[in-house]
Parts: structure tokens; C-alpha cells; sequence
């Protein structure tokens, strides 16, 4: 009974993994920290963390950034999703060697979104 609750614990967890979002190989992100900030729109609060990113595609095949969306982790892991990105960071094929830069915001309806501090890129744009 024991082995069957191990090997059905492992089958389950490579499931777990396999369907979880994939980050593109081969593509570095460099963020650097920009500012923090809020807005106030008709009784409706935000927090925002602004970074200047830059993604460069290492090697391999090139690819379309449209089919890509960043995101912020704060180092407790959780993530915030991007509100307003250059559209450079957004658009367009990125070849083998070639580098783009621009600024991403991400907004959260409460300060947690200050404790970013890693940008990812993600297939996962949900």
C-alpha cells in the first residue's frame, strides 16, 4: 500500500509539473527598479512597481513577444501581473542576439505589489 501511495504521489507531481507554465528557453530578463507608486480613480485605489526591463533572446530559434507576457514575483512568491508595458516588450520577433528594452508597471489593489523584485517572462498569459 505504501509503494502504490509513492508511485501514485510521483505520477501526480510530474502531472503538476508538465502543466505548469513554461518560461521560454534561452531568453534572459534583466529588471532593474524604477519606482513605486499609486493611483486613485472613482474610489478605486492601486499600487503599482515600475521596472525598466530589457529581454534578449540568447540563442535558438527567434520568437514572437505577443505570444509572451511579463510578471512580477515578490520573493514570498507571489505574482503580480503586468497593468501598462512599452509596447516593445510586447510585440514584434525577437531574433537570436537581439535585446529590446522598455518599461513594464505592475499594479496590485493592496502595497504588496512594493515587495517585487524578479520580472519573469511567461507563456502563461491568462
Amino acid at each position: 500500500m505504501k509503494a502504490f501511495t509513492i508511485i501514485l504521489s510521483s505520477a501526480l507531481a510530474g502531472f503538476c509539473f508538465t502543466a505548469s507554465a513554461a518560461n521560454p528557453d534561452n531568453v534572459a530578463v534583466y529588471a532593474t527598479e524604477q519606482s513605486q507608486g499609486s493611483m486613485s480613480i472613482g474610489g478605486k485605489d492601486a499600487y503599482t512597481k515600475t521596472f525598466e526591463v530589457a529581454v534578449a533572446k540568447l540563442s535558438g530559434d527567434s520568437i514572437d513577444l505577443s505570444k509572451l507576457c511579463l510578471k512580477a514575483y515578490s520573493p514570498d512568491k507571489k505574482e503580480f501581473k503586468l497593468d501598462t508595458v512599452d509596447e516593445k516588450l510586447s510585440a514584434g520577433t525577437l531574433k537570436e542576439g537581439e535585446l529590446v528594452k522598455g518599461i513594464a508597471v505592475f499594479a496590485s489593489k493592496n502595497d504588496a505589489v512594493f515587495k517585487a523584485a524578479l520580472v519573469k517572462i511567461s507563456d502563461d498569459c491568462k
